[in-house]
């Protein structure tokens, strides 16, 4: 390669790099931005649940009796949350497989479990799988458009509870764990016994209970709604903040390889950029040498 197009590469390079710092710094921002929205959901969820532990210190909630089910009876319906875009690595395939380990663990036959799909990639991967995918969603990055994909999503769940005789319903995302992401579930329906069994442990924040006019099951039934829509909205925005995790981890690693190929370009340069101007300059001597040597004569 001449001197010429090595600039050229190296210049293409210094273009690329800044093209990962900027998508970087925008993957940076948007995990504070996803963190701070799972804080005030966590906040949220607290109230919702204390609403409901307000029903059962006054004796308005008993805990309902978990149906007796036969296996050959029990559907499942998963809900998958991957990526809109790429540069995540290995996350949506891994969810994927998590995904498909889980349901056949629990004796779920993939073939006969119903797939809602979030995001491009994720959607993808299901198709090329051939799973039987109900229904599909792209995966938003603003975080007032989580709670509308959430709301939609659970609507699309209930209808299928009610017409396919679904019996659980399973959310599959990815969710930072120190440095590192890592596939997760969790089971959103039912979630009616769980949930009340969690809320006999905690206490409520004060002397006396609030007093309320509405009937106690229309009351619950909101609560329950909302839960829902907790329960799915956070599993969504923690996939959002995994995947700028892992996007942010991968463009520093491609940072730091177009810092070291920078580094080697530019070493080169200077090395054939030194050789010419040696080259010249013993063009020059030579040449004046040759002159001497003939005024001589």
């Amino acid at each position: 390669m001449d001197i010429e197009g090595l600039q050229k590469r190296i210049k293409t390079t210094q273009d690329l790099r800044s093209i990962v710092s900027t998508m970087k710094s925008l993957s940076a921002v948007s995990i504070i931005q996803y963190d701070t929205a799972l804080k005030s959901l966590v906040e949220y969820g607290r109230t919702i649940n204390l609403g409901a532990v307000a029903l059962m210190k006054n004796g308005d909630l008993k805990l309902p009796k978990e149906p007796v089910i036969k296996p050959e009876a029990r559907r499942a319906l998963a809900i998958l949350i991957g990526s809109d875009t790429g540069l995540v690595g290995k996350m949506n395939r891994e969810v994927v497989r998590f995904a498909e380990k889980f349901l056949q663990e629990k004796g779920f036959r993939i073939d006969q479990t119903a797939f809602i799909a979030i995001g491009r990639q994720i959607i993808a991967q299901l198709s090329r799988n051939e799973w039987n995918v109900i229904e599909q969603y792209p995966i938003s990055n603003s975080v007032k458009a989580v709670s509308k994909t959430a709301a939609s999503v659970l609507v699309t769940a209930h209808e299928h509870m009610q017409t396919d005789r679904i019996t659980q319903v399973y959310v599959f995302y990815s969710e930072k764990q120190g440095v590192s992401v890592v596939p997760t579930s969790s089971l959103l329906m039912p979630l009616g016994t769980e949930w009340l069994e969690r809320l006999k442990k905690i206490g409520w924040p004060g002397h006396n209970y609030p007093t309320y006019t509405l009937p106690p099951d229309k009351i619950y039934s909101a609560l329950m709604r909302e839960r829902l829509l907790i329960e799915l909205s956070t599993a969504i925005t923690e996939a959002l903040s995994a995947e700028h995790h892992m996007r942010l981890t991968t463009m520093q690693a491609a940072e730091k390889n177009i810092d070291e190929n920078l580094e080697a370009m530019n070493l080169e340069y200077q090395q054939m950029r030194q050789e010419n101007i040696t080259t010249e300059l013993l063009d020059v001597v030579s040449g004046a040498e040759a002159l001497r040597n003939q005024k001589r004569k």
